[in-house]
């Protein structure tokens, strides 16, 4: 058998998986709270026009955390967040259908760190959390999410 050909082969997957769209929906945790976060359209955000960001937020358990129950922000950092940095985006959020969104317009190529943060509202029950996604805007939408 043809080892080289076998590496060959095995490198040429790996390069596919790692170049896959599906990595895109990235769940973070902190604490009892976790969320999925994905971008619209194709998980590849694009510059200069709004990208529709959803979160489908959860306590430990699974039990949905609405907006009417968090004070919630969502901050846009170009690159990763340092200390002092401003936001270039502060998205404004909005219930959906069993999750939270907003629409983000990225001003320019490049990576980005998203921080999604809340503290419960009075009767509800759920630890203040902060998560955070690292997403790649793109001009042709190739981009997607990279990590948390």
């Amino acid at each position: 058998m043809n080892h080289t050909l076998i590496n060959r082969k095995l490198v040429m997957a790996l390069l596919a998986l790692s170049a896959s769209p599906a990595l895109a929906h990235e769940l973070a945790r902190d604490g009892n709270v976790a969320a999925l976060m994905h971008t619209d359209p194709d998980d590849a955000p694009l510059i200069g026009k709004p990208t529709a960001v959803f979160f489908e937020l959860n306590v430990r358990g699974g039990r949905a955390i609405a907006l009417a129950g968090c004070t919630c922000s969502l901050n846009v950092y170009a690159g990763s967040v340092r200390a002092g940095a401003r936001p270039v985006v502060q998205g404004k959020l909005r219930q959906g259908k069993g999750e939270i969104l907003s629409d983000v317009t990225f001003p320019a190529a490049g990576a980005y760190t998203m921080v999604f943060q809340g503290k419960p509202k009075t009767g509800a029950a759920f630890d203040p959390f902060k998560l955070s996604w690292t997403v790649r805007a793109d001009v042709t939408g190739a981009g997607g999410t990279m990590s948390h």
